[in-house]
């Protein structure tokens, strides 16, 4: 497979418009756990097992980025966010009602076609096993968890709203798909203020190129693009230094 890099202005050193800036106030700052639910990341259901099935060269690629990056990155993430009490959200996506009406029309049609193609959808409704966070990441009782219909979580719920209430400025993003789920959501946050932060090596999708062209994308104009390692050690020295 072709290496690619994603755009910075290291890589991209020709870029003549300005790079996305912003100071992180951490004691405002909340991870955003998006979409890491069975129906992505789980081995044996849902969409890696279809895509195993049907293509296993993509499936191969996704799972391994999916279970040896992804989620245990995504873990590190958490576990310090936690332990330097900061806000974890976790958003989950897919019909509201088990018929999936709720839906707009024209992802109604993309499962039903996506049944007829494979024999499963592309994603499950609330309330079933699939549509749950892995059990890797499981939320805490107190942990904000919202259901979301659409794309971006700014699209249909309270997201916002939540975020204010909540006195956050910035947004670090972990999550599937980086180049659907994730990017929506990072360019929606951003167009509505907040600083985001979208974490690389917490991130996954199906092809190696829609996930540096996405992240690339984001990192011209929208977000700043880090990795795992850079997160923990911005935010352990910033709580260091209160010491």
């Amino acid at each position: 497979m072709a290496s690619f890099e994603i755009d910075s202005p290291e890589t991209l050193q020709d870029w003549v418009f300005p790079w996305p800036t912003f100071d992180i106030n951490w004691d405002r700052t909340a991870l955003c756990v998006i979409d890491i639910q069975n129906y992505l990341a789980d081995t044996n259901s849902g969409l890696i097992e279809m895509l195993n099935n049907h293509i296993p060269e993509t499936g191969n690629y996704y799972d391994h980025r999916v279970q040896e990056i992804m989620i245990p990155n995504a873990r590190r993430l958490i576990d310090s966010f936690r332990k330097h009490n900061l806000e974890v959200i976790y958003t989950r996506h897919g019909a509201l009602l088990p018929d999936s009406r709720d839906m707009i029309k024209r992802r109604q049609r993309r499962d039903a076609d996506a049944e007829d193609n494979t024999g499963r959808p592309a994603m499950w409704s609330s309330g079933s096993f699939e549509h749950q966070i892995v059990k890797q990441l499981t939320p805490l009782p107190h942990e904000l968890v919202i259901d979301k219909n659409s794309s971006s979580p700014f699209n249909g719920t309270g997201i916002d709203q939540l975020l204010h209430n909540l006195n956050l400025e910035t947004l670090v993003i972990t999550g599937a798909a980086t180049d659907m789920c994730v990017e929506t959501t990072g360019r929606d946050a951003a167009d509505r203020g907040y600083n985001v932060i979208v974490v690389e090596d917490a991130t996954a999708t199906f092809q190696e190129e829609h996930h540096i062209a996405a992240l690339s994308g984001l990192a011209r104009v929208y977000t700043q693009v880090w990795k795992t390692d850079q997160v923990l050690g911005s935010l352990g020295d910033s709580f260091d230094s209160k010491g």
